[in-house]
C-alpha cells in the first residue's frame, strides 16, 4: 500500500492533521486523510499525478475538514478523469461534505456513479 504526507510547512507536532492531507492508495481506491483547505491543497495539487494513478474512487470519509477549494479540487479532478474517458467516484462523502456540495449545486456532478455507502 503506497501511503504519502503533503505538508504545507506550517504543521506543528501537537496539531498534525490540522493543516495537512495525507493519503494511501489500496487497489484502485485513494484514501484522503486530514483537512483539505487553502492551506493544505497546493502540495496535494502538485503531487496529483502520481497519487491519482490508477485510481477510479476516492475516499474522502477520513477528511476532518474540506472546505470550498478542497471541493473545487474534486470537481476537477473528476473533470479532468473525463476528459481522459475515465471515471472518478466519491465515497465515504458525510454530513458536512454532502452539505457543502449541496450548496454549490454539484450533487449531480459527484453523485453520479457514486458507490452506495
Amino acid at each position: 500500500m503506497e501511503k504519502a504526507t503533503f505538508d504545507n510547512g506550517m504543521m506543528s507536532n501537537k496539531n498534525v492533521n490540522q493543516r495537512t492531507v495525507s493519503w494511501e492508495k489500496a487497489g484502485s481506491t485513494l484514501f484522503l486523510q486530514g483537512t483539505l483547505d487553502r492551506d493544505s491543497l497546493l502540495p496535494l495539487w502538485q503531487q496529483k499525478e502520481q497519487a491519482l494513478e490508477g485510481i477510479d474512487n476516492i475516499d474522502v470519509s477520513q477528511l476532518s475538514r474540506v472546505d470550498s477549494t478542497g471541493l473545487a479540487l474534486f470537481v476537477q479532478l473528476k473533470g479532468e478523469c473525463q476528459k481522459r474517458g475515465g471515471t472518478l467516484t466519491f465515497s465515504g462523502i458525510g454530513e458536512r461534505l454532502g452539505t457543502l456540495i449541496a450548496l454549490y449545486g454539484l450533487q449531480a456532478l459527484l453523485d453520479e456513479d457514486q458507490p452506495k455507502a
